[in-house]
């Protein structure tokens, strides 16, 4: 795999069985991410955004194609923990603080050393919460709870962050301040991502490059790099340079079968 890339997936396609057949959940999907770049796979529900990012996170089998990851497959990538996952439920435990959430990763695999420690500490400072760390899930707020879960998922350092639909299920004020701090890390980190969205708008605000996905079975329809100058803030919102871009995206969509009122505002959902 050319080494610009840090994940390489070609000719992915897997089938699921049950007692009622076979459904095909993605057809021949191939797609390649750079070092550091910040990757949105948008697509309508049920086109295997989420089977796709978890075969390449290994947490799936394809039934053909491969996945790369750096110098080898998934498998070796989750031994080395340069793999971290964000999804859409926090699953932060109730009864541990934000930084014992934290730590918790490093607690299980029993590398709970002093500088593992203290990068878990830094890390609550990193996600704005240093005058939270004591405090319980109960005390928190949906946005700040989604800042445990990526702080966690940074915890071992790692080179990749797969994301599914991280700011889901957050209210739509706190999604749009949220999506500007999940910026704000990644800026800091410079993490190769990849996010699984149906929102337009956050998928063009966040990206180098979109990938709109069609189906099912999932395939991709296309891909849009985003030229919007970095760093970001809520200005860029009301520049035509991203008016265009979402208009783009929601073309592809529409080409792939999305279309009418799904696509009419800002944001899919599904």
């Amino acid at each position: 795999m050319p080494a610009a890339y840090e994940i390489s997936a070609v000719g992915l396609s897997k089938i699921f069985s049950s007692n009622n057949g076979e459904m095909t959940a993605l057809a021949n999907v191939s797609l390649e991410v750079k070092q550091g770049e910040f990757l949105s796979i948008i697509g309508p529900s049920g086109c295997g955004k989420t089977t796709l990012l978890k075969i390449m996170g290994g947490l799936l089998e394809p039934t053909a194609g491969r996945v790369d990851i750096g110098d080898g497959g998934p498998e070796d990538a989750q031994g080395r923990k340069d793999i971290g996952f964000v999804f859409q439920d926090p699953a932060i435990l109730p009864w541990r603080t934000v930084l014992d959430n934290i730590k918790l990763p490093l607690q299980v695999n029993r590398k709970a050393g002093t500088r593992e420690l203290a990068r878990a500490r830094e890390l609550v400072e990193m996600v704005g919460l240093g005058d939270f760390s004591g405090y319980y899930p109960h005390q928190l707020s949906g946005g700040m709870k989604q800042r445990v879960a990526l702080a966690r998922a940074l915890v071992f350092n790692p080179t990749v962050l797969l994301m599914d639909e991280p700011l889901g299920s957050l209210d739509e004020i706190t999604r749009g301040q949220m999506r500007y701090e999940l910026l704000r890390l990644w800026e800091m980190t410079r993490k190769t991502v990849v996010m699984v969205t149906h929102s337009v708008v956050e998928a063009v605000v966040v990206s180098d490059r979109v990938a709109v996905m069609s189906g099912p079975p999932g395939r991709i329809s296309g891909t849009i790099d985003i030229d919007l100058p970095r760093p970001r803030d809520e200005s860029v919102e009301r520049s035509d340079a991203f008016l265009d871009y979402t208009f783009r995206v929601k073309g592809l969509l529409a080409e792939g079968g999305v279309g009418g009122p799904a696509i009419a505002g800002a944001s899919l959902r599904g």
